[in-house]
């Protein structure tokens, strides 16, 4: 093994984004030199962080294909979006049907709301990949049935659910359906209207090339919630409750502004690259990596192979070898940035069998990856497998 490795190579895309486009840097800095306050205010600036609120709020809704921008809310990270859309969704008393990949932000809820006895869940039956069958949901179904909710790209294994699909069975029985896209956002198209989703969350510093603290949430127009946090909106400050009327209704506190004028710059990389070339191009990307990973002695990859019909996280475990420790090696000795562990979805891991072996090494591709960093990778992960083989014999 090489000791100190090369220059720094990131794979941990599917945690945060990086680096980030040229004109989403920009942005930040240049904002940061001006004042912050979104309605509360009256400040003679040339930056009104209003007017880019507004504006962005109208391009997100295009881009995921919202009929009207106030379906688009902003919220503080994709956990906070599915907080205020799980409990707002689901009532007391219901019954809420689950895919078995879904992350904590999604089943420490479920799991705290049964322990109070305020609901009931099954967990929908899946193959061996993680992908879920659609045809065994009616029989699932029950009166009290309220909500589906479906990780639509899982975070450990890269298996994408038939989302379009599910949302159809949850359109005819007449129930909510809420996405968790936090590994879809940015990386592959969304049509809400063709999802059939009553819900959908997401983080904005993944594949939105957006800052940590920022998250989106769309909610149809068709369907009011109970507002998660209550506060200050800047909005009917003479009202003792909350305001009626979106988005205030659903955002009260200080908006994270840098977050979504980092946001707002990225709607004109999207524009400007356009998601058919970002999809095109990290498909290409993961399904080189996968197939440089097959066939490494003691390596198991975790996930369906490559294909249009999946994401960009690629798991994998050793025999024998903690992923932490794996992870350690690739980082010190080659300047490979992994995630190891069980990456917040212990629920998946107990699914793909890789609870008790301490989770998996994951690696996920960006846009701005090159094939040579893809190639670097593959050759590091054989020598680490070699090495750790060796040590064994």
């Amino acid at each position: 093994m090489e000791q100190g490795g090369a220059a720094p190579v990131y794979f941990d895309n599917a945690a945060t984004s990086y680096p980030k486009p040229p004109q989403v840097v920009e942005a930040v800095r240049a904002c940061l030199d001006q004042s912050l306050t979104v309605a509360r205010s009256t400040h003679r600036a040339t930056f009104r962080a209003d007017d880019v609120l507004r504006r962005c709020r109208a391009r997100l809704a295009g881009f995921f294909g919202a009929d009207a921008p106030e379906e688009i809310i902003y919220t503080y990270s994709s956990t906070d979006s599915l907080n205020l859309a799980l409990n707002g969704l689901v009532e007391d008393g219901s019954h809420v049907l689950v895919s078995p990949l879904e992350h904590h932000s999604v089943m420490r809820q479920l799991h705290h709301r049964r322990k109070k006895g305020q609901l009931e869940f099954d967990v929908l039956p899946a193959d061996h990949f993680g992908l879920v069958d659609p045809a065994a949901i009616q029989g699932m179904l029950r009166p009290d049935t309220g909500c589906i909710i479906i990780n639509w790209i899982s975070n450990v294994s890269g298996v994408m659910q038939p989302a379009a699909e599910i949302g159809a069975i949850a359109a005819d029985a007449g129930i909510d359906y809420l996405l968790d896209a936090s590994q879809v956002a940015g990386s592959h198209p969304i049509d809400v209207a063709r999802l059939q989703c009553t819900a959908m969350a997401l983080p904005a510093h993944k594949a939105m090339m957006s800052l940590p603290g920022m998250g989106i949430l769309y909610l149809s127009r068709s369907r009011e919630i109970e507002p998660w946090r209550i506060g200050g909106t800047g909005h009917r400050s003479e009202l003792l409750f909350q305001p009626e009327e979106r988005p205030h209704r659903y955002e009260s506190g200080t908006p994270n502004v840098a977050g979504i004028v980092a946001l707002d710059a990225a709607m004109d990389w999207f524009e400007q690259t356009g998601m058919p070339e970002i999809t095109r191009v990290c498909l290409e990307l993961t399904a080189s990596l996968i197939s440089g990973l097959e066939g490494i002695p003691g390596l198991t990859l975790i996930g369906p192979q490559a294909g249009p019909d999946r994401g960009w996280v690629v798991s994998f475990t050793v025999d024998g070898v903690d992923p932490i420790v794996f992870s350690e090696v690739l980082s010190t000795e080659f300047g490979i940035s992994t995630r190891p562990g069980l990456h917040c979805a212990p629920s998946a891991h107990a699914h793909y069998g890789t609870l008790e072996k301490g989770g998996t090494v994951r690696l996920s591709v960006g846009f701005f990856t090159t094939q040579a960093e893809v190639e670097h990778c593959i050759s590091a992960i054989r020598e680490v497998c070699e090495g750790f083989s060796g040590t064994a014999a």
